[in-house]
């Protein structure tokens, strides 16, 4: 409950209705999110693209008109309902690896296009291996670059360690995000994002407990998980893209960057860490779509087609994988068809056992 106040408390128009029960005439879809980690380092082709497939994307995004705006352009859309152009993308890179100024920053600048970077502190502090120094990220920022907060650790924050009460978990857990916030403002001051403070949890993951801290330290939060981001978008719980050499493939780019947010108004359970490896039901509520997209919505999941059980009011479904939770993370992926050519997405998170896997 707390989670969910001070969701409203951010985005304070984002529902389906308005006081008086009239149905909102905001634009469903703002934008969708691109999550990149490394660009042309063939070592970690797990979390990384290929030249090629990074100048592609771009080259697709532009020839095709899309709106490329900064994530603080899409942020402020979602809390102020204010519309932005179909088709519009934000680009953004976890972790500040060294790859994006070297590779990613001068196509970005050459073409003046905006991103994010989500920098994780510990890690430029140190000065390890294959990540950014503050110099040059002071040095993309000139070129338009902004940053957002990826923890100081990069640990997998919704994890409590053995023996850790949740007081003490909550305090290192501020402590760590207050760390990199300290840390990102003394050396990029007005290129950080703080009005408001942007996060992206390391590793995509996040519990119920942590939306609740990110909330109360007035974060806006964004995962790995699938999916556009629309007016009924939990601001705890942003969806992005994500990009690796396997799924950088031009088609499935055009699939993503075109897609629509599904408009889901409620979800249970909200919370994606499971006790128990058994897959997990999930019950999502709709705003009304046309009857030949609702009959045609199917979620997948560990190679497994799930197909929605429907109540009798037809904007409320179920469904249930038959496979037990891997150990990690795993998604539902919900989708639809619109009718145009393109399809509405949504991704539901499922983490169990270890984090940051």
């Amino acid at each position: 409950m707390a989670v969910l106040l001070a969701a409203a408390a951010l985005v304070p128009a984002v529902r389906a209705q308005d006081e008086a029960g009239e149905q909102s005439d905001a634009p469903e879809t703002l934008a969708s999110v691109l999550m990149y980690h490394r660009v042309g380092n063939p070592d970690y082709p797990g979390t990384s693209v290929t030249r090629e497939q990074f100048g592609a994307h771009l080259d697709y995004l532009e020839d095709n008109d899309f709106n490329i705006v900064s994530l603080g352009a899409v942020v402020e859309a979602l809390q102020t309902r204010q519309p932005l152009p179909d088709r519009t993308v934000a680009i953004t890179f976890d972790d500040a690896y060294a790859s994006v100024h070297e590779v990613a920053h001068p196509m970005l600048a050459a073409r003046d296009l905006p991103y994010t970077v989500f920098v994780s502190t510990e890690a430029v502090d140190a000065g390890y291996e294959g990540y950014l120094d503050w110099d040059q990220l002071r040095e993309m920022a000139v070129d338009g670059a902004r940053f957002g907060n990826h923890s100081r650790s990069h640990d997998p924050l919704f994890v409590r360690d053995d023996d850790e009460t949740r007081p003490q978990w909550r305090a290192r857990i501020e402590d760590d995000l207050t760390a990199a916030r300290q840390r990102l403002t003394e050396e990029l001051a007005g290129a950080l994002y703080q009005s408001p403070p942007l996060l992206a949890y390391p590793y995509g993951e996040y519990s119920l407990e942590l939306m609740d801290l990110a909330a109360e330290m007035r974060f806006v939060a964004f995962g790995q998980q699938s999916g556009a981001i629309g007016i009924h978008s939990n601001s705890l719980a942003l969806p992005r893209y994500a990009m690796n050499e396997r799924f950088a493939g031009l088609e499935g780019f055009a699939l993503k960057v075109n897609s629509r947010a599904l408009p889901v108004l409620d979800q249970q359970p909200l919370d994606p860490v499971r006790e128990a490896a058994e897959a997990p039901r999930l019950t999502l509520t709709l705003a009304p779509l046309p009857a030949a997209t609702t009959a045609q919505l199917a979620c997948y999941y560990e190679g497994e087609r799930l197909l929605p059980e429907w109540r009798e009011d037809e904007v409320r479904f179920a469904v249930r994988g038959e496979t037990d939770l891997p150990v990690g993370r795993s998604r539902y992926n919900c989708t639809a068809p619109d009718g145009s050519g393109r399809y509405y997405w949504f991704s539901h998170l499922w983490i169990f056992g270890r984090g940051g896997t």
